[in-house]
Order: structure tokens, then sequence, then C-alpha cells
């Protein structure tokens, strides 16, 4: 009966496998150590992640706040998925920093968390994943190398995770396309919670299938030279199934490089990108290019125009079968844009069979530009279902061959004309079931087409819900239009499919109050919102997000006198949000 106990003993916990052991990194430390506890902790983290250490897969590296100068680490052991090897920077205690909110503006701190600094940015990786396996970073500053985290190893099963990590200043500003904060070419992977700042070539790259990049944010304000301006912000380069979601992207001032800020390129398919914001990008903000980016989806995704020479959504160079659904463009000079480049074979066509849907266009010089960069090809069979273009100066620019382009179930106001022509190019575009009302032309031929106040909710607050009286509900088509509207409620809710963005709900129709419009500043803001109203406040104010989903409620509010509140935004992840009083509703960017 003994031996049967030590052999089931034996089964149960073989005597080969190693138990979980925590190891220390400090900058007072000595990689002589056995690195078993603050006071014996190892000096490096380049010795801690080498062969030459006993730290194995399972095992958990404490790296202790202080600064790491000149370290380039080398990472040479793999975890495996039941025991991932996990390096956690932390302040003064092991797992007190459970908090990560560094953010643009923020200085780095050595005395908050570990500072790997590189001391020239021209020179160096920070951290070369080196394809291993299962390992695991959180909770660390990275500043002043060339590229901060790298992986070139084209692996699949590689499960790395990037957490709450701030990287900032990579890349030799003298030289072309020096400097990458993140570069992962490899699958399987996370990168979440991330903050780049000023990466001169670009901020967080995936090549690869099956990663997650999730609550990042991206900014640049580097013009000391024309190549410290960060070029691509977040890309997926060559890759499917990839997942990009509430990110947030900023070009900061007139900077030299005009910057692309969330996009695909090459040959990438099924990729998703939802929640996402970019601001203030002269070149593309979201984009989808070469003719191998297809299938792509971008869902809630908005773009903020600051200097009027921004552009919004971009479809070059053969991009097809990609959806943009529920996303916004206001304040562009361009608000979607396709146009044809020689980086991808050229001359053949520029994107065709890409849909718009429920998206509304706020604002922009010009709604959609057929424009002649750089390739004089085709534009064809692209379609705006259910779409809104409030105000702009042109519908369509047209400065290219284009056909069987069409728009259905939309709704066009203030726009000064139909189309602007400046290389002897016609415009082909069928235009049915849309509703075009106070603009400068008449209404264009085709079935269905309307010439009416479409009786917006609040269109000066960007509230484009429909009133119970509008002349666009129920008067569109079901014929290829989206099964849900911009909130996600289903279509149809009465006898027919409604124009516009959003479907028309009685039961939430009848439960708006009659409250005039208020207003919000700062917009964009970061730390407090202030909101301003046309009378005291009664009730409560509501947080939603671009899905039109409440968030929560931001009560209890300050109120600095009976109209006006101020609201704490500050823990508020960057993006686009709104607020909802006594049923009126105002949308605001959270830096």
């Amino acid at each position: 009966m003994f031996s049967r106990i030590i052999l089931y003993l034996f089964i149960l916990s073989p005597l080969w496998a190693k138990a979980q052991t925590a190891y220390y990194v400090s900058p007072g430390g000595d990689n002589l150590n056995d690195g078993r506890s603050p006071a014996t902790a190892w000096r490096t983290i380049s010795y801690a992640l080498s062969t030459a250490s006993p730290l194995a897969a399972g095992d958990t590296l404490w790296v202790h706040s202080g600064i790491y100068a000149g370290e380039n680490v080398v990472v040479e052991k793999s975890g495996t998925a039941a025991r991932p090897i996990v390096v956690t920077g932390y302040g003064q205690t092991p797992g007190s920093n459970r908090d990560f909110d560094f953010d643009y503006g923020d200085t780095l701190d050595a005395s908050r968390l570990p500072l790997l600094d590189g001391i020239d940015r021209s020179h160096g990786t920070a951290i070369d994943l080196n394809g291993q396996q299962y390992v695991e970073f959180h909770h660390l500053q990275i500043t002043r190398y060339e590229n901060g985290i790298i992986d070139y190893e084209r692996l699949s099963n590689r499960h790395i995770l990037l957490d709450s990590i701030y990287l900032t200043t990579f890349g030799d500003t003298l030289d072309n396309y020096s400097g990458k904060a993140i570069e992962l070419e490899s699958s399987d992977n996370t990168i979440r919670h991330c903050v780049v700042v000023n990466a001169s070539a670009q901020g967080i790259y995936v090549e690869g299938d099956r990663n997650i990049i999730e609550n990042c944010k991206v900014y640049c304000d580097d013009s000391t030279s024309d190549q410290a301006a960060m070029d691509y912000y977040i890309v997926v380069y060559y890759g499917n199934y990839n997942s990009v979601r509430n990110c947030y992207v900023e070009r900061i001032g007139d900077l030299p490089h005009y910057g692309h800020g969330i996009g695909v390129k090459g040959d990438a398919a099924y990729n998703v990108f939802e929640q996402c914001t970019a601001v203030n990008f002269r070149d593309e903000a979201f984009y989808v290019r070469h003719r191998g980016a297809q299938h792509n989806r971008f869902v809630h995704c908005t773009t903020q125009g600051i200097t009027q020479e921004s552009t919004g959504f971009v479809v070059r160079d053969g991009a097809s079968y990609n959806t943009f659904d529920a996303c916004i463009a206001q304040d562009c000079k361009r608000a979607v844009q396709f146009c044809d480049s020689d980086e991808d074979g050229g001359a053949q066509y520029c994107g065709r069979y890409n849909r718009f849907t429920n998206c509304i266009f706020i604002d922009n010089y010009i709604a959609i530009d057929f424009n002649d960069y750089e390739e004089d090809t085709d534009v064809d069979n692209n379609a705006f279902y259910n779409c809104i273009f409030d105000g702009g100066n042109t519908l369509v620019n047209v400065e290219r061959n284009n056909y069987d382009n069409r728009m259905v179930n939309s709704i066009v106001t203030g726009f000064s004309r139909m189309e602007t022509d400046s290389n002897g190019y016609t415009l082909h575009f069928d235009f049915t079931y849309s509703d075009f009302y106070n603009n400068g032309f008449s209404v264009p031929a085709g079935t269905g087409n309307l010439s009416a106040d479409p009786q917006y909710t609040d269109s000066a607050q960007n509230d484009y819900h429909l009133l119970a009286g509008s002349p666009c509900i129920d008067a569109g088509t079901t014929n290829g239009a989206p099964t849900t509207d911009f909130d996600g409620m289903p279509r149809p809710q009465g006898h027919g499919t409604d124009m516009g963005a959003y479907e028309f709900d009685a039961q939430s129709a009848a439960g708006k109050q009659n409250f005039p419009a208020f207003s919000v500043y700062p917009n964009p803001c970061r730390y407090v919102l202030f909101v301003r109203l046309p009378q005291p406040l009664n009730g409560r104010v509501y947080l939603f997000n671009t899905a039109g989903q409440i968030l929560t409620d931001l009560n209890p509010t300050t109120a600095l006198d009976n109209n006006l509140l101020r609201l704490d935004v500050s823990k508020l992840k960057p993006g686009v949000y709104g607020l909802e009083v006594n049923g009126r509703r105002k949308m605001f960017i959270k830096r």
C-alpha cells in the first residue's frame, strides 16, 4: 500500500517538474547574485533573460523601478502555454502598481516604473524578442533607442504579450524610416494598454495573423526634421484575422510628414478595426492599401480633422471588398478618398466593391474624392448605403474615370455643389432612394430620390436621429441595405428601411423630452469636460460610445452654477464618446 501511494504521488507531481520561481532585477543589484530576492537582485534584464541565468518557463521576473541605461535585451528563453515567462516592472513593492496611467504629455519617471534608456535614439534595440514564445512584458518605460520592442522571426503561435508599456523617442531623425517603437512580424500576439510617443518610422506594426492590439495610444508631435515626424501610427502589414480595437492615434500640429493613422497594407485580409479614433491626419486617418487588402472591416471608427487639411478614410492601390460601418469623418478636407499609386504594380485599378454603411460625414470640404494621385486608373463598384452627408463644399470630386459607384438610402444636406471636375472626367454615380435637401444643386435623377427636410433631432449637435414626422422614415429600399443601423438597431423597424444612418424608433423618440441643445468644451478634452446647459439640469448625464451604447452615468457632477457642469473624464480611455442629457446627445473626443 505504501509503495502505491508513493507511485501515485510520483505520477501527480513528477520529480522533474520545476516550481514557479520569482526572480528580481534592480539597478543596485549584481548579476553574480542569485536573484531570488530584492536584496540579492540581478543587475540587468539582459542577464535575466539570457541562457546564462536560471530563469525558466513559469518563472516571474520582477524589475525594480530605476534607470537601466544602455541595455539591449535579447530574449533567449521561452515559456509555455501553461507556464509563460512573465516580466513585470514595479515601483517600490512587487505587485503594487496595478494601474498604468501614462499618456501623452507625461514625463518619464524612473521612480514609478523601470526605465530602459538607450541614451542615443539612433542606435540599438531595447528588447529583441528573438523568436521566443510565451513571454510577457508588463509595466515598463522605454526611451531613446532606434527601436523599442522588435521581433523579426515570422512564426506562428508566439503568444507574446506586451502590456502597459510607455515608449517614447525612437529613431535617427536624420535618417529615412528609422525608429520603430513596436514591430512584431509574428502571429498570435497581444499588445494592450501601450502608449507610444514620437517614433519616427512607426508606432505599432504587426505582420502576421491573429494578433490583438487593444486600448493602445500613439502620438507624434516631433517636427525637428522631415524624418522625425512619424510615418505609420498603427499598421497591419501582410496579416490576416488581426483585431485592432479601442485604439487612439493623433498627429499633433502641422508636422512635416502628413502621417498614416490606422490601417492595412499588402496582403492583409479579414482584419477588424473597432472603436478606433484618428485625429489630424493629412494623408490618411484610416486606410486600406494595395490589392491584397481585402475583406477588412472598420466599425465605429472616427476621424476628426483639426486643420481642415485632413483626409479621413482612404481606399487606394486596388484595395477591394472592404467595409466601413458606422464610421464618422468630421472637419476633414476629404472624408473618403479613392486613389492609386505605383506602390503595388500601379495602373491596374483604384479600388472596387468597398462598402460604406451607416456612416456619418460632417462638415467635410469634399465628401467623396476620386483623387488623381498618382496613377490614372478606374474607381468602380463602390457603394454608400444609409449614410449621412451633412455640410460641405463638394459632394464628389471627379479626377479619375469612375463607373458603377452608387449611393442608396442616404441623406445629403448643405452642400454647395454636386461635383468638381478638374481633369475633364465625367461623374458616373447612381443615386437612388436618397434625400437631397438644402443643397446648391438639383436632386439627381434616380429611383426614390427626395428633396425634403429630413427632420433630424438636432443636426447642430450632431444628433442625426429622425423625428417622428421625417419623410425619410420607411422611404428607403431593403435591397442591399445593412441589416442594422448606426446604433445596432435591426432594420427595418417599420414598413420599410429608413434613409440615413439611424432607423427610426418610435419608443425611443417618444421618451425624448423637449430639451434645447447644450454645448461641451474643450473638445477634444483630456482631464475635464465642461457642459453648458440652456437651463438647469433636470435628470442625469449619461455617457455613451460611438455604437450608441450607454456605458454609465457621470453623476455626481460638479455644478459650477445652475447651467454649467464640470465632468471628470480623466479615467476614460482615449476615443470618441457622447453625452446624453434629457434625450439630447453631443459627441466629444477624449485624448
